[in-house]
């Protein structure tokens, strides 16, 4: 079932300045924000039409005093990988995805969604590979993070620097015979 259409589109905290989009994006997007609030998925206020943060964020699901983190990612824009990406997504009804697995079943138990800036990665500039490797670097320290406190350790949270066909297979070797 898509969830985004005849919403209103009275979250004006998530504009502040307007950037290169037109009045029918930025009221599309607004869209997909409350859309995904009556379901009980909300981002951190800081997460903004035009924030463009670069970093590492975290997908927690939340019910009285009790939260549980359940899935690590990075972007080099968050608002745009929530509701381009994870979120916009499971609006439309996709569920292929474990993260997009994992929201729809903490919803029909109660939870409430929340999505945080776990770290910003800015731009250094001295060559893509060094920024590429430092946003990689937080999003696997933040994973490493989790998984130490017994959270995230699912198939879509193993870091892309694991060649997993030759890796898992040495592991299953030394391990599991």
């Amino acid at each position: 079932m898509d969830m985004i259409s005849n919403i209103g589109t009275d979250t004006n905290r998530y504009l502040k300045v307007r950037m290169d989009m037109t009045i029918r994006q930025e009221k599309e997007f607004l869209k997909r924000i409350k859309a995904a609030q009556l379901l009980n998925i909300f981002v951190q206020d800081e997460i903004t039409l035009n924030s463009h943060i670069r970093g590492v964020y975290g997908f927690f699901a939340k019910k009285d005093d009790e939260e549980i983190p359940f899935y690590v990612g990075k972007s080099n824009n968050i608002f745009n990988r929530m509701f381009t990406g994870h979120i916009y997504h499971y609006l439309r009804g996709v569920r292929n995805t474990d993260v997009q697995k994992r929201i729809e079943d903490f919803l029909k138990k109660g939870y409430v969604i929340e999505v945080r800036i776990l770290k910003k990665v800015r731009y250094k500039g001295d060559s893509f590979i060094q920024d590429a490797n430092r946003l990689a670097l937080a999003e696997l320290k933040e994973i490493v993070k989790q998984q130490n406190k017994g959270f995230c350790i699912t198939e879509d949270q193993i870091s892309e620097a694991v060649k997993q066909k030759t890796e898992k297979k040495e592991w299953n070797d030394k391990f599991t015979k």
